[in-house]
Order: C-alpha cells, then structure tokens, then sequence
C-alpha cells in the first residue's frame, strides 16, 4: 500500500521511499525512514496536497510523491 491511500487518523509503517536523488534525502532528512510511524491528518480543499504527521512533525506532500513511499499496517 502507498501513504496515499491511507485513511484520516490512519497510522502506518514506512516500509519504503521509491524516490530519487534530492527529494529522497529530503524526506530522510525529515524523518521518512523504514520502520517510523505516519499519520495522514488532513487533506486540501482540492485533494492535493496532503499532511501527515511524523514525529510530532506536520508535513504536507503533493499526492504525486505519496503514491511512492510504501507503508504498512505491521
């Protein structure tokens, strides 16, 4: 499953980031790394983009880059 998909107040794993080069580092700058808890918190009048909460850190992400972090439920 894709951290798009997740549901409001939904928690999951981050399994996997299949993203490249700068906004990869990013996001493991910002704490997406395999095994750390995410929330999706809220979503824009117009679906995109989305936030998430990660490490009592709110973060939005545009639904294109969602759709490549991998997470799950165990």
């Amino acid at each position: 499953m894709n951290l798009k998909k997740l549901n409001f107040n939904e928690k999951a794993y981050i399994k996997n980031i299949n993203l490249n080069g700068i906004k990869k580092r990013r996001l493991y700058d910002l704490g997406f790394i395999n095994g750390e808890i995410i929330e999706k918190k809220f979503t824009s009048l117009f679906k995109d983009p989305s936030c998430y909460k990660i490490k009592n850190t709110f973060i939005a992400l545009r639904n294109e880059d969602a759709s490549k972090i991998e997470v799950s439920y165990e």
